[in-house]
C-alpha cells in the first residue's frame, strides 16, 4: 500500500501562529492555493482511496486537490490532537517540546495526550492496511496527525521527541506499508 500523507493548506490560524488542535480555522486564499498547487503534483489518477479529518480545513483541502475526481471520506481518527488548555496560544507559551514526548505523556492541560493520538492514529492504519493493502491512498489531515503517521509507521524515537520532524501546509510525505 502507498500513502500520501497531506497537511491542511494554511490557515488563519497558522499566520498568527496560534495552536489550532481541534478548534475550527478556515483556510486563507493562500492555503487554497497551495491545494490547487499541490493538485498539480498529485496523478489523482493513481489515487484509489481519500481519507480527511473532519475539520474543515482538512476536508476543503482533499476536495481542492482531488477536484471531483474521487469522494473525500471522513474518518474522526485522523482529527487533529485536542490540544485542551492549550488551543489559542503559541507554540512558545507551554512546554511544546514535553507535550510532544512520547514517554512523558504529558496530560496536564485537559487535552489528549500524544500515546493516545498514536493509538487512534494507529487504529486508522490496521484498517486501511487490512481493507486496502494493495491500493494507493490519500490522506488529507493536520500536522499533529501526519508526525502520528510518520512515528506509528517509521518507530517512535528512542528519545520520545516525536517534535523532530515538522509538516509545513500542502506538504506530502509518501510511505510504502
Amino acid at each position: 500500500m502507498k500513502l500520501f500523507v497531506v497537511r491542511h493548506g494554511e490557515t488563519v490560524r497558522n499566520i498568527v501562529g496560534l495552536v489550532q488542535g481541534d478548534t475550527e480555522s478556515m483556510l486563507t486564499e493562500y492555503g487554497k492555493l497551495q491545494a490547487e498547487q499541490l493538485r498539480q503534483k498529485i496523478d489523482v489518477n493513481a489515487i484509489d482511496y481519500v481519507f480527511s479529518s473532519p475539520l474543515s480545513r482538512t476536508y476543503e483541502t482533499a476536495a481542492i486537490i482531488v477536484e471531483g475526481k474521487l469522494p473525500v471520506q471522513v474518518d474522526e481518527r485522523l482529527n487533529e490532537r485536542d490540544y485542551g488548555d492549550f488551543e489559542g496560544i503559541t507554540r512558545e507559551e507551554f512546554d511544546y517540546i514535553g507535550y510532544w514526548n512520547y514517554h512523558k505523556n504529558l496530560q496536564e492541560n485537559h487535552g489528549e495526550d500524544v500515546q493516545h493520538l498514536c493509538m487512534r492514529v494507529n487504529s486508522f492504519l490496521d484498517d486501511i492496511k487490512e481493507r486496502y493493502p494493495d491500493k494507493q491512498i490519500l490522506i488529507v489531515t493536520h500536522s499533529g496527525v501526519a508526525r502520528a503517521i510518520h512515528y506509528c509507521i517509521m518507530g517512535i524515537p528512542e528519545d520520545g521527541d516525536m517534535t523532530i520532524i515538522d509538516i509545513p501546509n500542502c506538504n506530502v510525505m509518501e510511505y510504502t506499508i
